[in-house]
């Protein structure tokens, strides 16, 4: 490969990392504020990745954006249609996708799962409900089979139920896909 296509594809990544770093900063802001993420935000995010790839790596780097917009998308795709996850979320990780690639997204999936974890239990420390709320996890576990309890929407219509703005996990779970390489 020449020393200018090197170039170019350096450039075209450090594009991407500029977008993904603004996105996600303006995404982790509306969330936490508005309990939003915006499509003005993410659908051009989405549109430079697929430009971006496109125009430093020719059909390559178009195909290697649409596998990512796929894989971001599609991570998130069941847990939105369950009512876990809002559009944004899935809109968000198919942008971050679109501009890194179907590995970073899935690495940023993973991370952001742990991400949201952490969130979730200090959520609930914070609240005080730590501890029913384990013991309400338990008992629909196990006695959920024979009472044929769906735990997702028990927990969902708990009282004091507020969910987390996952805009949050999904932005430190990006930065730590970063941090990991």
């Amino acid at each position: 490969m020449s020393k200018r296509v090197e170039q170019m594809k350096i450039l075209a990544v450090h594009i991407a990392d500029i977008i993904v770093a603004a996105v996600v900063i303006i995404s982790v802001y509306t969330d936490i504020k508005e309990r939003k993420i915006l499509n003005a935000v993410v659908l051009p995010a989405a549109l430079a990745g697929l430009a971006v790839n496109s125009v430093f790596s020719g059909m390559d780097g178009f195909i290697f954006s649409l596998k990512g917009l796929g894989a971001g998308i599609g991570l998130l795709f069941i847990p939105f249609v369950l009512g876990g996850f809002g559009a944004g979320d899935v809109k968000l990780m198919g942008a971050i996708g679109a501009l890194k690639g179907a590995l970073f997204a899935f690495k940023a999936f993973l991370a952001t799962g742990i991400a949201g974890g952490i969130l979730a239990i200090l959520l609930l420390v914070k609240q005080g409900r730590l501890l029913a709320t384990l013991k309400r996890i338990w008992l629909s576990f196990f006695l959920g089979s024979v009472f044929k309890v769906n735990t997702l929407k028990s927990l969902d219509k708990a009282e004091f139920h507020e969910s987390l703005p996952y805009g949050l996990a999904i932005g430190i779970g990006t930065l730590l896909a970063y941090l990991v390489g």
